[in-house]
């Protein structure tokens, strides 16, 4: 009835069985680092750990699924992913782009495989996002920006044109997002209905209201350091809801009450200490 969850670099089985592996190896050897960057630009890695995060996601949801076939079953069984398979896992476009029609997929910076303007652009004071990537969103689009006769300019008629005229296209809106800082375009965008938002860096994500509100920062006693923060419960149950409640526990603090749980006796513990 045992569950056995493991996560290596990259799995039990295969060539590369028994090689060493960080996220960074990962995202290297998945393809991942290939199409991240811009395209004149060096391999870059994401700026979180992919590999890791969905390694484990995907390692948590698998031991959920083994813990209902042992209800139906009485039988556990092993678990085997790893941190290539999990950014590999993620790599829905690129895969698609690649079996669909033969071509390597490249770096795009911050632009979409199949859909243009979805991209970050520079304004007159920094940069902001905007995802005018369907025909009514484009129109829209132009018209706050002041460029209505972009929708009629057959290098951008169509998304199929604005991909393969996706540099010019950027230096057409860059030129009008020029006028007005991040803040202002921002609210001009979303006012039409166009999505759009900054660039936050993480001080500035957590002094949001919306960060705040959604609770996605807590505070915990720690016993060592005191008051700490820790990241909040990014899924919200109506019923069940999550909390977090405590710090993560001390370095070997439930040692004791673990083995107890697992049925070791008091002499047998001590003597493993």
């Amino acid at each position: 009835r045992l569950i056995y969850a493991s996560i290596t670099g990259f799995g039990q089985t295969g060539p590369y069985a028994q090689r060493p592996g960080y996220d960074l190896i990962a995202q290297g050897l998945s393809g991942v680092m290939s199409v991240t960057g811009e395209p004149d630009g060096d391999p870059v890695k994401c700026g979180i750990p992919i590999s890791d995060l969905s390694a484990g996601l995907f390692c948590a949801v698998a031991i959920l699924s083994a813990v209902i076939a042992r209800e139906r079953t009485g039988r556990g069984q092993q678990i085997d992913t790893s941190l290539f398979e999990g950014a590999l896992a993620l790599s829905i476009w690129e895969t698609a782009e690649l079996w669909a029609t033969g071509r390597v997929p490249g770096k795009l910076g911050s632009a979409h495989r199949l859909t243009a303007p979805y991209q970050a652009l520079r304004t007159r004071d920094g940069h902001l996002t905007v995802g005018g990537n369907n025909q009514k969103l484009w129109e829209r689009l132009c018209a706050v920006v002041g460029r209505e006769e972009l929708v009629h300019d057959q290098r951008f008629a169509t998304n199929d044109h604005r991909m393969a005229n996706r540099a010019e296209l950027t230096v057409e809106l860059e030129a009008a997002l020029a006028a007005r800082g991040t803040d202002e375009w921002v609210d001009a965008l979303l006012e039409a209905g166009v999505p759009a938002g900054p660039i936050h860096d993480y001080a500035e994500v957590f002094a949001d209201p919306h960060t705040q509100a959604r609770e996605m920062q807590v505070s915990l006693e720690h016993p060592v350091e005191g008051t700490i923060s820790a990241l909040g419960i990014p899924v919200k149950l109506s019923e069940t809801p999550g909390a977090i409640r405590r710090a993560a526990p001390l370095l070997g603090e439930h040692t004791e009450e673990v083995l107890r749980e697992a049925g070791f006796a008091d002499d047998e513990i001590a003597a493993l200490a």
